[in-house]
């Protein structure tokens, strides 16, 4: 069993940043997450615990649970962070204290660019120490042969024609993290390489221990817990240096030479904090003489000056030359002249434009448009029987009859005038006119009244009314 403890308010968990992780683990073993205080029956049946960044501190009941933890066959992987994110609370150095890691308050940097734009994302190239760990890099977390996997891939490069193994190198991203220290009993994975500053520094060491029985408990201290995050998993080649890692925790048939761990790095140097320095800067002024009473005194008149001191020299060097002394004559200047002459400007008056004429507007598409297509638009808008008289003269008006002859006419009598007009113009009444007027007598309402043919226009006309017989 797998346990992921977040009772320290840890950073990184299943939920957050370790979910790829965690997906990767549980393909091989049942994943949990304790969120509650660490005890003896809570990591009873866990073969890892992972602790991704604490932020509050473990109580010395809990350190000394997971010492007996260790020390009784169990696995632990502790991540951290840079110096900067990390938890002024925690307490995670006393319990790798013990098995001779310690974690650096400091931040890793690449001291180059290369691919990545952030310093604290280093990328190392020649930061592995472990040879075994490139050699082990193409073998998937949940592979059990091993052994039997190594020797195909030995088999194949035979075939190829290569004597010897591929390169052991592997290259990781290395974001937001610190170095490490690590001292006898244990024993460096990782380190900082030549690009990163602090320069060849542990950034991963592990613990093993040395007991003849089958319960050999491990510790594994990365000094960054983006490494393996969600953001940084998939780059480089992290995902198969997490393999290699936890295959290592899980005893998937690998283990490491604590005689290979290298212990020639550099010692560390102190270095003047400069971002602190930066923040704190105080002006340094000289103080100077007191100013004199005379202030003319403090003038310096030797800098320059204008007088004939030296006009015998220069005409000495007239006969030291062989040059013909000659008085200074006139030069008739030539100046040019930076602008044109000037002109008097003259602006022609602006004359008040006419206004344009007062035209009456016409409706051309009413003037030009047909007679029916006139006399329909006019039936449409006469919907009610009190503009009736209106209609008529405007049907008058548009059939052209001349409604001017005789005397003046208003109102009614000019529409009985044109009504009279158009009578005379019929030719003969329509025969449904005739059968509506038999029919429903004169006192009846009657819609309309039909004249066709009209002998000058061709043209059918419905005239709506209220009362024919008024008509």
């Amino acid at each position: 069993m797998i346990i992921f403890d977040v009772s320290k308010r840890e950073t990184h968990h299943p939920n957050s940043n370790f979910k790829m992780l965690c997906r990767r683990l549980r393909a091989l073993n049942k994943v949990q997450v304790n969120k509650e205080s660490i005890s003896s029956e809570r990591l009873k049946g866990c073969n890892l615990l992972i602790i991704g960044s604490p932020q509050t501190p473990f109580t010395d009941d809990e350190l000394r649970i997971l010492k007996d933890y260790i020390n009784d066959g169990g696995s632990l992987a502790a991540f951290s962070s840079d110096g900067e994110a990390q938890s002024p609370e925690s307490n995670l150095n006393e319990l790798l204290a013990d098995f001779g890691i310690t974690i650096d308050n400091a931040t890793l940097v690449r001291a180059v660019y290369h691919k990545y734009l952030h310093p604290k994302h280093a990328l190392i190239q020649n930061g592995i120490v472990q040879p075994e760990i490139g050699r082990e890099k193409y073998t998937p977390l949940n592979t059990k042969n091993r052994g039997r996997n190594r020797q195909e891939r030995q088999d194949k490069n035979q075939d190829d024609g290569m004597e010897q193994e591929p390169s052991t190198s592997l290259s990781f991203v290395y974001p937001n993290g610190t170095t490490l220290t690590a001292q006898s009993p244990a024993y460096t994975l990782l380190s900082s390489g030549s690009t990163s500053y602090p320069v060849d520094c542990p950034i991963a060491a592990a613990w093993e221990s040395t007991n003849v029985s089958d319960k050999q408990g491990r510790v594994l201290a990365v000094g960054s817990c983006d490494v393996f995050a969600d953001d940084w998993l998939e780059k480089e080649e992290n995902s198969q240096l997490c393999d290699v890692l936890f295959r290592f925790l899980l005893r998937q048939d690998i283990t490491f030479d604590p005689s290979m761990g290298r212990s020639d790095f550099e010692e560390k140097e102190c270095v003047p904090d400069i971002a602190s320095l930066s923040n704190m800067v105080k002006p340094c002024l000289q103080e100077n003489e007191p100013l004199p009473q005379d202030y003319k005194s403090a003038l310096c008149e030797d800098l320059f000056g204008v007088n004939n001191d030296h006009i015998p020299d220069v005409i000495d060097l007239y006969k030291r030359l062989n040059v013909p002394y000659e008085p200074l004559t006139l030069v008739q200047p030539h100046f040019e002249c930076p602008h044109p002459p000037l002109r008097m400007a003259t602006h022609p008056p602006r004359m008040i434009d006419p206004s344009p004429p007062a035209l009456e507007l016409f409706d051309l598409d009413e003037c030009f448009s047909d007679v029916r297509v006139r006399l329909a638009q006019l039936t449409n808008r006469s919907s009610d029987d009190k503009d009736f008289d209106r209609y008529i003269q405007e049907v008058g008006w548009i059939l052209g009859l001349d409604t001017h002859q005789g005397d003046t006419a208003v109102g009614a009598d000019l529409s009985k005038q044109v009504l009279y007009l158009m009578g005379k113009k019929v030719r003969f009444v329509d025969p449904l006119f005739l059968f509506l007027w038999n029919v429903l007598g004169p006192g009846k309402v009657v819609h309309y009244i039909a004249f066709t043919p009209c002998p000058t226009h061709n043209f059918v006309l419905a005239i709506p009314v209220q009362n024919a017989k008024s008509v």
